[in-house]
């Protein structure tokens, strides 16, 4: 079993520090339930070019066993991408609730 979970989210457009905060917390929640966080707050330069970020993103998730939404996703073109390529690549998503983030319910 892959343990690998990628975190996807909004980071583009909002502030920095909001966005690697949101994302480590749903790391800490994901290795709370003994699997392994994929976090691209922490493989991805915040100088990094959209195009070049999302090519990093892409084939990390493509290592994944599975993936979690955090709230705003559906308000991020990355995201939405990473969401597509996930569900066209038949990884499946885990719910794991993750909290308050840009206006995301709780």
């Amino acid at each position: 079993m892959n343990k690998q979970i990628y975190i996807i989210g909004p980071v583009t457009g909002i502030d920095r520090e909001e966005a690697v905060a949101a994302f480590a917390k749903a790391a800490s929640m994901v290795k709370e339930i003994g699997m392994v966080p994929v976090n691209p707050t922490e493989f991805v330069p915040a100088e990094t070019p959209w195009r070049e970020a999302m090519k990093l993103c892409i084939n990390r998730l493509l290592e994944c066993g599975s993936y979690i939404k955090l709230p705003g996703w559906d308000s991020s073109k990355g995201a939405m991408l990473e969401v597509i390529i996930a569900k066209n690549m038949d990884i499946p998503e885990l719910n794991i609730y993750v909290g308050k983030f840009r206006g995301g319910g709780e």
